[in-house]
């Protein structure tokens, strides 16, 4: 057969090839394979073209939607806080995180986002005491100022700061150096009986202590100027906890706290290890090891991831007790005169299990300066 011959079997395909041409033109395309098959026929028709069908067009996507739903739908702190570093949509990002339950707070040079309740760590400088981060919540004590105990309901609105330990003989330290406050000598000891040696300080509270150790002989006043000096380096407002506010941080361990066979694994208090060397002692029965103080941290954590709320040292809070002549006295007190009584909670190295549970308190005048008394620091969130 000639070449000629061939020439009308060529024309549907260079037909087809042309329709392709047309179609892209107008961003469309054919099937696969569409321009290597036989193109359909129509019944009484000797050639006829594709039949399209024609679908409309998707809508373009929104990227602005696509980010609010994905924003909507992290629960990861750590993707939220990228977008956020970003600048992606910050109003939008930081109501995900407040969703979740995290806090906006500053510390130091930064801002954190984070869960109350968590037991994760912060700090506004260095040698600053670590933080952790409390919730919110209705506290409900009993408070003993008579022959009757009476309950006692305390509402805390918002969450709040406190020291992970008590606060330490590095930290106290490093406060006296740089602000120059000037402690007198005298501390009280107990030998067995309570009285003042004029030779003991915070340096020397009588018997051996590490720098992790928390400070003894240190008098309310003592504690609240290094929260002053604290407050100022850092340019957040610290402060002592309230009586609420203690019993609140501690309430999650009470039933610890209420079991002397319990007592030794959440912190440091009279014992058998003590009963060694002081047999007249009401001890726990059990051995957790430490005739006197012991570093902070030594013993098991709250479910908040607070140490040494039991035992080690007694801890000042800023609340003075009621008037025990005065039925029903509101506490705590609105007022508190500054040469007034203040409480100290949580029990020390040298008590027995009964002075260790969670409405145990004792009261001291706030020059007094004792080797069963230190202090742990509360923080505003502050912005």
């Amino acid at each position: 057969m000639s070449a000629a011959a061939d020439l009308p079997a060529r024309r549907p395909a260079g037909r087809r090839a042309a329709l392709g041409v047309a179609l892209a033109a107008l961003g469309l395309a054919l099937p696969v394979g569409a321009l290597s098959q036989p193109l359909p026929r129509q019944p009484g028709s000797a050639s006829t073209g594709p039949s399209l069908k024609l679908s409309p067009l998707a809508p373009p996507r929104d990227p602005a939607a696509d980010m609010a739903a994905r924003i909507a739908a992290t629960t990861d702190r750590a993707a939220l806080l990228e977008l956020l570093a970003a600048g992606v949509d910050k109003s939008r990002v930081t109501a995900r995180l407040a969703a979740l339950g995290y806090v906006d707070l500053a510390a130091g040079d930064q801002r954190l986002w984070v869960k109350p309740g968590s037991g994760e760590g912060f700090r506004d400088c260095a040698d600053c005491p670590e933080l952790v981060l409390v919730p919110d919540g209705d506290v409900r004590m009993q408070l003993s100022t008579g022959a009757t105990p009476r309950n006692v309901d305390v509402a805390l609105p918002q969450p709040f700061a406190v020291g992970r330990f008590e606060v330490t003989r590095a930290q106290y330290r490093a406060f006296v150096q740089q602000s120059g406050h000037v402690v007198e000598l005298g501390c009280h000891v107990r030998s067995p009986v309570w009285k003042l040696d004029p030779t003991l300080s915070w340096q020397d509270p009588g018997f051996p202590q590490t720098d992790n150790d928390p400070v003894a002989c240190v008098s309310h006043g003592d504690a609240k100027a290094y929260l002053a000096w604290l407050s100022k380096r850092s340019g957040q407002r610290y402060r002592l906890l309230t009586d609420a506010e203690w019993h609140h941080v501690a309430a999650s361990s009470a039933k610890d706290m209420a079991d002397p066979a319990r007592l030794c694994a959440i912190g440091n208090g009279a014992d058998e290890t003590a009963k060694q060397s002081m047999p007249s002692w009401t001890a726990a029965p059990c051995r957790d090891g430490f005739r006197t103080t012991a570093p902070v941290g030594s013993f098991a954590a709250s479910p908040w991831g607070l140490s040494d709320l039991s035992g080690n040292l007694w801890e000042w809070v800023d609340t003075c007790p009621p008037d025990p002549s005065v039925p029903g006295q509101p506490f705590p007190p609105p007022i508190c005169r500054e040469e007034e009584g203040r409480i100290l909670r949580g029990g020390s190295w040298a008590d027995p299990p009964a002075a260790r549970r969670l409405d145990a308190r004792i009261v001291s005048e706030p020059g007094i300066r004792d080797q069963v008394a230190g202090f742990r620091v509360a923080r505003d969130l502050g912005n």
